[in-house]
This record gives structure tokens, C-alpha cells and sequence, in this order.
């Protein structure tokens, strides 16, 4: 899984063996505090943890995100974990969560949890992924200065608000809320590039790096969740379920607003937007001839361009501002990389196991 450009991120020796540190830290912390069934149960689903040794993950990039900030302060890989678990857990609880506000009914190229158990035990189970996030933090008591700890917390708190925020903003779009690109990248900057922003500046607290420069980092976390949530919604309409793990086309098919879609209906006013405005008033889920209507005219205005230029902007913007710093500079890199090496299949899709 962490090697080779398409299921590493292009990783070097080094690096690939921190994240399979990680990974095994990751692991048996939620199997430590995964307990009591049911919930225990579900939790472990999720992670996919009962069906080793042959289970999907993704990349995480959140808690590489952590490390590389942490490591280009100078800090000890190990003393960052905590907080590299605290990020992918809190960034799990809002996909269970996810998963059940958009009836997404696959992750990882499997059943969702709601869909396997119910919805009932989906938000139990992503409330207490959520709790868990809180409690891997308290490892980090050992390590920093009780100050610094403490900010670890009010930043997971904040990030968690954000997200909230975020996805209250994206329902009010996708239930007929007007919104142009600026709306659009203000929700985004939200729900996902928040908790990117919060990554990095965890890393650089574990770190006992300044306060400005914790918020340097929190503005290179910020710029490069842009561009992800951009890529991401390209895949979202182009991607091939191999790669997403989810239904090809499942945003168009769930009428979801993404950038293509607001930037196209902003942008062409006179035949993308018609074309849009049409097919999203239909009652129910887009079928395929629907779906391929939207697909063309995007095609044709220029939005596919369009998001692919923006995505790479605000990138541009993150590495910019990681000047200096070494780790965090080759973190951005090799995901532009991999992302931009064909946006269709290769995409940076969220579920994809190779991408995340």
C-alpha cells in the first residue's frame, strides 16, 4: 500500500516506513478502545480491521500531512503519532457521518456502515469515532508542554465545528440554496480544508514550533484542502468507480453541487446552466442518459479545465507558503504528482484506497 506512485504517493524509503508505523500505531489504538459490541463491532467494520489481511484503506494523507509538518521542525516521527491518530479518526467520524446524510451505500469498494447496519448504529458508531478522536490526543500530555496540548484539543474542537458548518452549508446547496464559486470555496474551505489546516498545525505543535508558525502551517493544511476537495469533485463526475471505490458519477447521479457544476452554471449562464437547472429540478436520482447530458455540457463549457486550473492555483498557493519546509514541500509535490498524472482514472477521490 505505501509503495510505487499509484499506492504510495510516490513515497521515499523513509517515509513509507513511517506511515506503516503509523499504520500500526492507528491500529492498535482503535482495536485498544473498540471494546464493547455492538459498537466495537462497527467500529472495527469500518476500519475494515475484521478483515485482515486483505483490507482497503487509503492513503492518509491527514495524518501524513501531521508528520510532515511535525518532521520539518525536527520532531521525532513517534511523538507526532497521537496526533496523527486523533486527525484520521475525527476525519473518519465525519465520513460514517458522511455517508448516511448523502445514502452512500459503498467506501472502499464495500458496504458503507449505516448500510450494513442500520442507521441508528452509523451514527453511534461515527459518534464514538468522534469521541475517540478526543481521547488519542491524551497520549500527547506526555510529550508536549500542557499548553501546547491543550491547543491540540481547541484545534480538533474547531476543525470538528468547521466540518459541522461546512456540511450544514453543503445540504443548504444541494436543497436549491443559490451559490457562485465564491460560496462554493467558502463552504469547501469548511468542511474540508479545515481539518487539512488543522493537520498541519497539530504536526507543527507536536513540534513546540511558534505560534506563527503553527498557523503557517494551518495556511498550507488550508491551501492544499482547496485543491484536494477540487480534485475531488472532478473525480466525483469523471472518475471510474475502480478508482473512487464509490458509483461512478455518484455526485451528478445524487445532483450534488461541486465546483464544476457551480463554476459551469455561473460561467454559461445561457446553455450550461439551462442544461443544469433542467436536469437538477427532475424528481429522484439522475439516471445514466441524465447523467451524461450534464457530463457533455460540463465537458463543453470548460468547468473540467476550469476546476482542474483552480485545483492546481491553490496547490501552487500551499507550496508557495511551505517554503523552507522540506518535508511539507515533498508531501504537496508527490500528491500533485500522482494527482495530476490523469485526472480521469488517476484521480484524488476521496473513498479511492489508493488516494486518500
Amino acid at each position: 500500500m505505501v509503495s510505487g506512485s499509484r499506492s504510495g504517493l510516490g513515497l521515499t524509503a523513509a517515509s513509507a516506513e513511517s506511515i506503516c508505523a503509523f499504520e500500526s500505531y492507528f491500529c492498535d489504538f482503535v482495536r485498544a478502545q473498540a471494546v464493547v459490541d455492538p459498537v466495537a463491532h462497527h467500529i472495527l467494520y469500518h476500519f475494515g480491521l475484521c478483515e485482515e489481511p486483505n483490507r482497503r484503506t487509503g492513503k492518509r494523507l491527514r495524518p501524513r500531512m501531521t508528520l510532515a509538518a511535525a518532521t520539518a521542525y525536527g520532531c521525532d516521527e513517534r511523538k507526532a503519532f497521537p496526533a496523527c491518530a486523533a486527525i484520521e479518526l475525527l476525519h473518519n467520524y465525519s465520513l460514517i457521518h458522511d455517508d448516511i446524510e448523502d445514502s452512500d451505500m459503498l467506501r472502499h469498494g464495500r458496504e458503507t456502515l449505516w448500510s450494513t447496519f442500520g442507521i441508528a448504529h452509523g451514527v453511534n458508531a461515527g459518534d464514538a469515532v468522534g469521541a475517540l478522536a478526543q481521547l488519542a490526543l491524551k497520549a500527547s500530555r506526555e510529550t508536549a508542554q500542557p499548553e501546547a496540548a491543550f491547543a491540540m484539543l481547541m484545534d480538533l474542537a474547531q476543525a470538528n465545528l468547521d466540518m459541522c458548518q461546512g456540511q450544514a452549508m453543503d445540504l443548504a446547496l444541494e436543497a436549491g440554496a443559490p451559490a457562485g464559486t465564491e460560496t462554493y470555496i467558502e463552504m469547501i474551505g469548511l468542511k474540508t480544508a479545515a481539518l487539512f489546516g488543522c493537520a498541519a498545525a497539530l504536526g507543527a505543535r507536536c513540534a513546540d514550533a511558534s505560534s506563527q508558525e503553527v498557523e503557517r502551517c494551518r495556511q498550507i493544511g488550508c491551501s492544499f484542502g482547496l485543491a484536494f476537495q477540487i480534485f475531488d469533485d472532478v473525480a466525483g463526475i469523471w472518475g471510474s468507480t475502480d478508482r473512487t471505490g464509490k458509483a461512478a458519477a455518484g455526485d451528478l447521479a445524487r445532483k450534488k453541487k461541486t465546483f464544476p457544476i457551480v463554476w459551469a452554471a455561473q460561467n454559461d449562464p445561457d446553455t450550461a446552466a439551462r442544461v443544469i437547472g433542467q436536469t437538477y429540478s427532475t424528481s429522484g436520482p439522475l439516471d445514466a442518459p441524465a447523467v451524461a447530458r450534464v457530463q457533455s455540457v460540463l465537458e463543453a463549457c470548460g468547468s473540467r479545465a476550469a476546476a482542474q486550473q483552480a485545483a492546481d492555483n491553490y496547490l501552487d498557493a500551499a507550496l508557495q507558503t511551505a517554503a523552507g519546509l522540506e518535508p511539507l514541500r515533498q508531501f504537496l509535490s508527490e500528491w500533485r504528482a500522482d494527482a495530476f498524472a490523469s485526472p480521469t482514472e488517476e484521480s484524488a477521490r476521496e473513498p479511492s484506497e489508493n488516494l486518500i
